[in-house]
């Protein structure tokens, strides 16, 4: 059997397996991974932005160079109020799945895999939080901002994550307060109840600041008395480290910054609103475990929480948003890419219904046809 022979009997089998072993396949060896990324419809397919509407509840895709818009996925209910949240609002997206978060379901929220490619759907199992919850009245909060959904490619596991948090109090007009103070995590298709997973200290989330997962681990940032830091959860090994923030997010103080990913990596966007200008500065963590700064805009407003994809940058301002690409040749990693006022950008793509971008989310996706009927709870 020849060489070109051999690869296209190796594909028909790679072609057999469902996306999630063909993913893992990749680390086999140089030809697997070029047979999958070659040879496989998903792998070829680029991540595009999914745009989310969080009041009407609706995820679509928007296509620049015909001005279309196609919904990927949206809610069958009708939103109650259209100058208000939606309850349901997406928790973040995975290969090409969506997971949601039904805020007025429950308390803690009730969470669903959603895989619009097949018009599947999977409920979690709910978080055991009812003995979190103090107060006269249950408090009804976006509980959706306290999970994350990640995915670690080397076991090929897909893994829902609630942080340590806390809601309502007085600060927020609730006479509830619901407090989760560990950390706790549900492996899709092999648990059926959440498990709780020991961290050292105070660990609890600012949830303004965003959770993500990036490449097998969700990063999030500490609240509290103490100096803020970012916290890692190995969706492999399930250890929970804490690190340093960059030097600039701890001068610019909590609500001044929030969490990313760039390229792959971890990112924090830093916001100064000093008299001089309104500016945003971005810090990615390289493999060293340091944070240098890649971007630097002036007078911009990025897309959040994904805003990189591609060599594009995305801001937004109204209802439009703005494709910005890097005008220099110097070579990463000594590469600042700076935006200033006077670049407007392309227009890249629409927001959809009558809201303004702010009542937007971005994500990545990529249409797979992944059953979910293997992650269901055993």
């Amino acid at each position: 059997m020849d060489f070109s022979t051999s690869t296209d009997v190796l594909v028909e089998i790679l072609l057999r397996l469902p996306p999630s072993a063909r993913r893992r396949a990749r680390l086999v060896c140089k030809l697997w991974r070029e047979s999958v990324d070659e040879r496989t419809t998903e792998m070829q397919s680029r991540a595009q932005p999914l745009l989310w509407n969080t009041r009407a509840a609706v995820a679509y895709t928007d296509d620049p160079s015909t001005g279309s818009c196609t919904v990927v996925w949206r809610s069958s209910r009708p939103c109650a109020d259209p100058y208000a949240d939606a309850d349901l609002q997406l928790v973040g997206t995975c290969n090409g799945l969506l997971c949601l978060c039904d805020n007025g379901e429950r308390s803690g929220g009730a969470v669903t895999l959603v895989n619009p490619a097949t018009g599947e759907s999977l409920l979690v199992p709910p978080l055991p939080c009812t003995e979190y919850v103090f107060g006269r009245r249950r408090c009804h909060r976006r509980w959706d901002k306290a999970y994350s959904f990640g995915y670690h490619p080397t076991s090929g596991r897909y893994k829902v994550v609630h942080v340590p948090c806390s809601f309502g109090g007085w600060s927020s007009g609730s006479d509830g307060v619901c407090d989760f103070g560990a950390l706790q995590v549900l492996t899709l298709g092999q648990e059926a109840t959440w498990r709780e997973v020991p961290s050292a200290g105070d660990t609890r989330c600012n949830l303004e600041a965003g959770i993500v997962s990036v490449d097998g681990t969700t990063y999030w940032v500490t609240v509290g008395s103490a100096a803020a830091r970012v916290m890692s959860f190995s969706l492999d090994d399930e250890r929970v480290v804490a690190f340093a923030m960059p030097l600039a997010a701890l001068l610019a103080g909590p609500g001044n910054y929030h969490l990313a990913e760039v390229h792959g990596r971890l990112g924090m966007v830093v916001h100064d609103r000093s008299a001089s200008g309104r500016s945003t500065g971005v810090w990615v963590l390289t493999e060293k475990g340091l944070w240098t700064r890649r971007y630097s805009l002036h007078s911009h407003d990025l897309t959040r929480p994904h805003f990189v994809y591609g060599e594009d940058v995305l801001t937004h301002h109204g209802r439009l948003l703005y494709g910005h690409r890097p005008k220099s040749d110097m070579p990463l990693p000594y590469q600042v890419m700076k935006i200033n006022d006077k670049d407007q950008g392309t227009p890249f793509a629409r927001v959809s219904g009558e809201t303004s971008f702010c009542r937007s989310r971005t994500y990545a996706y990529v249409q797979t046809m992944e059953p979910l009927g293997v992650y269901a709870a055993r």
